[in-house]
């Protein structure tokens, strides 16, 4: 029996993102001053332009086979830019979220949270990889690879003695099951996320239909 599953249904994507970057912000104005008053005439000691962008977001999922069947946003090099897929009961898929960092500066103590619907989707034990080796331009595809064939694996735990680079763990007693990226209160050991410049940072699980 096959169902169509919209994306951010299947997916399940509800990702708290915490960017510590300023965002949209053009320029900042350095003026000096000189708190002992008087006559002396003071300019502006310079403009300094700060630059900043959005990190992108992106959950997609794939086949064994590594087809990307669709994602969330939309893009056109996944499926001719579908947002929906059918699959059958049983189908182990694989799910991956990246993030792009297309700025010139390091992106800092990143935390997100990706919830799986444990009445749509059983959850793999022991399947979270992540990867940080892929540039900002790269595509889905590459970043996938990159991530299925020389990912780093993690375990699923969220708290206790976690090893270097424990990044991501799973809460399956909850409901709906709880991915928590980065250090938070809620995943306090794992550690810190940060996402040089122009890089991505990606996440990758697996899962069964129910």
């Amino acid at each position: 029996m096959k169902k169509n599953i919209p994306v951010p249904a299947a997916v399940k994507m509800l990702a708290l993102l915490i960017i510590l970057l300023p965002t949209n912000s053009n320029a900042a104005t350095n003026e000096a001053t000189y708190p002992g008053g008087g006559d002396i005439p003071l300019v502006n000691s310079g403009i300094v332009t700060v630059l900043s962008t959005n990190l992108q977001l992106v959950k997609a999922v794939f086949d064994l086979a590594g087809n990307c069947l669709a994602s969330s946003p939309a893009d056109a090099n996944c499926n001719s830019s579908a947002t929906s897929v059918a699959v059958g009961t049983g189908t182990e898929l694989k799910f991956i979220i990246y993030l792009r960092n297309t700025s010139i500066v390091a992106a800092t103590n990143i935390r997100f949270q990706d919830l799986l619907d444990d009445v749509e989707f059983t959850y793999i034990a022991g399947s979270i990889m992540y990867d940080a080796s892929q540039f900002d331009t790269a595509t889905v595809a590459a970043i996938f690879t990159a991530i299925d064939t020389t990912g780093t694996v993690q375990t699923d735990a969220f708290d206790g003695s976690l090893a270097v680079n424990e990044f991501a763990g799973i809460d399956t007693a909850a409901s709906p099951d709880n991915l928590l990226v980065g250090g938070d209160t809620l995943a306090p050991d794992n550690d810190t996320v940060n996402i040089p410049a122009n890089r991505t940072f990606a996440i990758l699980f697996r899962a069964f239909k129910n």
